[in-house]
């Protein structure tokens, strides 16, 4: 397939009409390739906006939208028809509070941004152009066109506001642990999550899949989402006892009321079947192994471990490349700090904030791995949020480390004065779009450009035209763009910069959609980088390839394509150990390609806990579980440091070879499935967590002692071998295994 490689002659960065040039931190790459890969882009659609403020633009924004300063440099924005959930609203007001009582302030303008998200129509575009300050206001991500066929109502936001819950000083008394979590197919009216028949634990659920249509279940509206309250919940278990489906039917979340927003559709037109209807949930299994009780027989815990609940769209677990899953977890935790406030001040005479810790089993291969993509800044300010000067132990957010170790998705290549290709090998059958990004280290805010890139295609044997900073670069085959290059520049603190380049090719076969899409051939494309002319030093470039995979319950399109380095050898497993000349977690000695480095994306902010796993029956790493990579080369002076020495700790995630996973319930109560990945690591962590915590304990505590137990070699109830790369594989060390089911083994 010949094409013509050209600078993009449309501003690439959707039709708010911001560009590269202006104001490079304006788009995701992958939401805006998305929609015009997809054409979803219209005169009349609707975009997300995640924007980063100043305290005192933040304030401004939250005074228009309540319409006490619709005079103000906001008006035009509201007038013209932006929307804001009534949850970011208020949790923007609780982190404005928590911001103005900080003590201990960081005097770097970055360090102070609040992070917030809008719904815009185009007649609103103008307005936000005229708000671009680097000093006050930062448009991370021009977001998804959602094509609203109606516009949603206006919201008043001036009552919305709840009260601040009084934050503990010091240590945090014995009292209930608010359980939160974040995940696909949720089956809230599982017994597992009940006090009682006709009684649930899960105090507020949230579905983002759903809007705008009334159910029987007495939803509240959410602006593009839908809740719940646990008196809602009670009254449809009455209502139907024993048929959990009846229950989900009600609420809208199967069957005929299900009204999926945006409309998904799979090749041939219809919609998807919802999670629910499946024998086994994802979220469902997460939640019981978090939080899930026998309210026959464990009725002491059942008042100590109150549930939050929310459910991404589908299109977030259907489509994984990264356009919908930033959106969902940012306005999921908006949600969860605003609803975890109410029901702390619910459950708590005095007032006091309840602990509150978020499971979140979602996982991300490409990103910056420095704690400053935009949903890290907002999984940090949602901690600092509501901790708000309180204990750590108040708030944790507790992810899993992914499970990508042998994904050939990282690599790791030294620039110095000769050109460098690297082979990626994207697959047949592909019905999504693919990614690479491209991170370079930190540099100083005024550093000239320093490499440029080039694809590529299959049968291309010589490099096209190389990238430029701040432009795009198309690949165009007849009137499609059938691949582009986004060069940007990303702002970080202590005057600091990093310089990266996305990848994005379309499709590699036609989804089936009515009108046929372009694609692009499947096979060995190569990723050329060359320096711009003579560097200082040599340049580590980290290379990852974005997740494309079609999920643990195959409803996605997608195949994870990957880096296909001639050096590169499989693992060999003896023990579950890598075998092999050279470092343990790099194979081939000159492979590019590499183990390390391949932690969740999500996870390097501050505030989260990165969950390994381990098997239980000798202690050994998960073979898929993913490493941390220890590189002092991308640290730099100054406050910025990213995480490097690998995951937090280690949980169970097989019992042994011959039995996978751990057990918990699936969909409907009374079954019992296994499930296996970093993914239930996690909410083991945080049911292990949530009983220190709910003792007087901590986080560090906790961590502590299990770093006591390896190095002393007694870990609980096994004689494990020593660790090997503890930090890189297993963090402090391996968490004792215990859940609410029997062990196989």
């Amino acid at each position: 397939m010949k094409g013509n490689w050209n600078f993009s002659k449309e501003s690439p960065a959707s039709p708010n009409d911001l560009d590269l040039k202006t104001n490079p931190n304006c788009i995701r790459p992958e939401t805006h390739w998305w929609q015009e890969v997809t054409e979803r882009v219209g005169s009349d659609d609707r975009l997300w906006f995640s924007l980063q403020l100043s305290v005192e633009r933040a304030e401004e924004l939250c005074d228009a939208f309540a319409g006490w300063e619709l005079s103000g440099r906001f008006g035009e924005l509201i007038t013209g028809g932006a929307l804001m959930a009534p949850a970011s609203y208020t949790a923007l007001r609780i982190a404005i509070a928590a911001a103005r009582d900080d003590s201990e302030a960081k005097p770097d303008p970055m360090d102070q941004m609040l992070g917030t998200d809008l719904l815009v129509p185009p007649g609103a575009y103008h307005a936000l152009q005229g708000l671009v300050d680097p000093g006050a206001l930062e448009i991370t991500d021009a977001g998804l066109a959602v094509g609203t066929k109606k516009a949603p109502a206006p919201i008043e936001f001036g009552a919305n506001v709840v009260p601040q819950s009084t934050v503990p000083k010091g240590a945090i008394p014995r009292s209930p642990v608010i359980i939160a979590i974040i995940d696909d197919g949720i089956g809230i009216a599982n017994q597992r999550f009940r006090k009682a028949p006709s009684e649930t634990r899960v105090e507020h659920f949230l579905d983002l899949s759903l809007a705008g249509k009334p159910t029987a279940g007495g939803a509240v509206d959410e602006l593009l989402g839908r809740s719940w309250k646990a008196e809602d919940i009670d009254n449809l278990l009455a209502q139907y006892p024993d048929d959990e489906e009846r229950v989900y039917r009600a609420l809208g979340l199967i069957g005929e009321n299900a009204d999926l927003f945006p409309p998904v559709t799979n090749a041939n037109g219809d919609l998807p079947p919802p999670p629910l209807r499946e024998a086994v949930t994802h979220g469902t299994h997460m939640l019981d192994t978090a939080a899930g009780y026998d309210w026959r027989t464990e009725q002491e815990a059942l008042a100590d471990r109150p549930i939050i609940a929310v459910q991404p769209p589908l299109q977030a677990a259907d489509n994984r490349s990264e356009p919908w899953m930033p959106l969902a977890l940012k306005r999921a935790l908006d949600w969860i700090l605003v609803k975890a406030d109410e029901l702390s001040a619910k459950i708590n005479d005095d007032k006091m904030r309840l602990p509150l810790i978020v499971n979140c089993s979602f996982s991300r291969m490409a990103g910056p791995q420095d704690g400053w993509s935009d949903v890290e800044r907002r999984i940090a300010q949602f901690v600092r949020t509501y901790r708000a000067g309180g204990p750590p132990e108040l708030c944790t957010m507790v992810m899993s480390a992914s499970n990508t170790l042998q994904s050939r998705g990282a690599a790791r290549v030294q620039v110095d004065k000769n050109l460098i290709s690297l082979p990626w090998r994207v697959l047949p059958d592909d019905k999504t779009p693919s990614f690479v990004q491209i991170w370079l280290p930190p540099q100083p805010r005024d550093t000239p450009q320093q490499v440029r890139v080039a694809l590529r295609p299959p049968g291309q044997t010589t490099p096209g035209m190389f990238s430029v900073l701040d432009r795009a670069l198309d690949w165009t085959v007849g009137d499609h763009v059938r691949a582009r290059l986004y060069h940007q520049s990303w702002s970080r603190p202590a005057d600091q910069r990093r310089e990266t380049i996305t990848i994005a090719i379309r499709a590699t076969e036609d989804d089936g959609a009515p009108v046929p899409k372009p694609v692009v051939p499947a096979g060995l494309w190569h990723i050329d980088i060359e320096p711009c002319g003579e560097l200082y030093k040599p340049l580590d470039i980290d290379l990852h390839v974005q997740r494309d995979d079609a999920g643990i319950f195959g409803r996605g399109k997608g195949r994870q394509s990957y880096f296909d380095d001639p050096a590169y050898q499989d693992i060999e497993l003896v023990g579950n150990r890598p075998v092999a000349d050279g470092p343990a977690l790099r194979r081939g000695g000159r492979a590019s390609v590499r183990q390390e480095g391949t932690l969740n994306a999500y996870g390097y902010g501050d505030g989260t806990l990165l969950i390994a796993g381990y098997r239980y029956s000798d202690g050994e790493p998960a073979a898929y579980s993913s490493s941390g990579a220890v590189d002092l080369s991308r640290r730099s002076e100054g406050p910025y440091q990213p995480r490097l020495d690998g995951p937090d700790l280690a949980a169970v995630t097989e019992e042994s070879p011959a039995l996978p996973g751990i057990l918990a319930t699936g969909t409907y109560s009374g079954s019992v499935v296994a499930l296996n990945g970093t993914s239930v690591a996690a909410p083991l962590t945080v049911r292990a967590l949530a009983d220190k915590i709910a003792a007087g304990g901590s986080v560090a505590t906790l961590k502590c002692k299990i770093a006591a137990a390896e190095n002393s070699g007694s870990v609980p109830y096994k004689n494990y071998p020593p660790l090997e790369n503890p930090p890189l594989r297993e963090g402090v060390g391996r968490l004792p295994f215990r859940s609410s089911y029997r062990s196989r083994t």
